[in-house]
């Protein structure tokens, strides 16, 4: 993650240290992570975004837009050249607003610097929620997709209900590894669990001690 100078906040007698991105900011960092993902190097990467944005950035433009991440200058991105953006790099636009790793370096996190959450910073993680939404907001989505898939009518864009689900579905496999990142051991205890209760259930039907002092003193 590229160098910037970090923020200092106070918290009562502690000072809090932080990296604080604009949202502007979290879109310059998507904007080079897409590109890499592409393998293109500036120029090729204006190239594909000429057709799209109506005219051709020059390097130095794509440069100074991937840099805004320093903090030394920021550029306001609008809608038109994220959906560009979106377009010549074959992401969805959401991409460009997933969170940027959550710690610049040890001992000093990524807050997102909002007009609400300027002195403290946002948590970052604010980001997937506005990227996914929650339940309600979701099922706000599913209306407005139910409704424009009912004017469109029938044809290919049905399969965008199914890949929202998919969407949807890999954030809460996500959230569940992340919760349970020991989810094999917790199986593995559980299933231990289960054998030594089925152990037990059998030693009762057959009238054998349960307990392992009992069958010592039986023996």
């Amino acid at each position: 993650m590229p160098r910037k100078t970090p923020k200092l906040s106070r918290e009562g007698d502690e000072v809090l240290e932080f990296f604080g991105f604009t949202p502007n900011q979290v879109v310059a960092h998507n904007l080079a992570r897409a590109r890499e993902w592409k393998g293109w190097t500036q120029d090729q990467a204006a190239e594909a975004l000429a057709p799209y944005l109506g005219a051709r950035w020059s390097k130095a433009s794509l440069s100074q837009a991937e840099r805004s991440v320093a903090g030394r200058f920021i550029r306001n991105f609008n809608a038109d050249e994220i959906v560009a953006f979106a377009r010549a790099f074959e992401l969805p636009v959401t991409w460009f607003f997933m969170p940027p790793p959550p710690w610049a370096e040890p001992g000093v996190p990524v807050k997102l610097a909002t007009a609400d959450a300027e002195r403290f910073g946002a948590a970052l993680g604010l980001l997937v929620d506005l990227v996914f939404g929650d339940e309600a907001q979701q099922a706000l989505l599913s209306l407005r997709l139910d409704s424009f898939l009912d004017q469109v009518g029938p044809g290919p864009l049905t399969q965008a209900q199914e890949r929202i689900a998919g969407l949807v579905k890999a954030r809460i496999d996500s959230l569940v590894r992340h919760s349970f990142a020991d989810l094999g051991q917790w199986q593995t205890m559980l299933h231990s669990l289960a054998n030594q209760l089925e152990d037990l259930e059998t030693r009762a039907r057959q009238g054998q001690p349960t307990d392992p002092t009992e069958a010592g003193a039986a023996s």
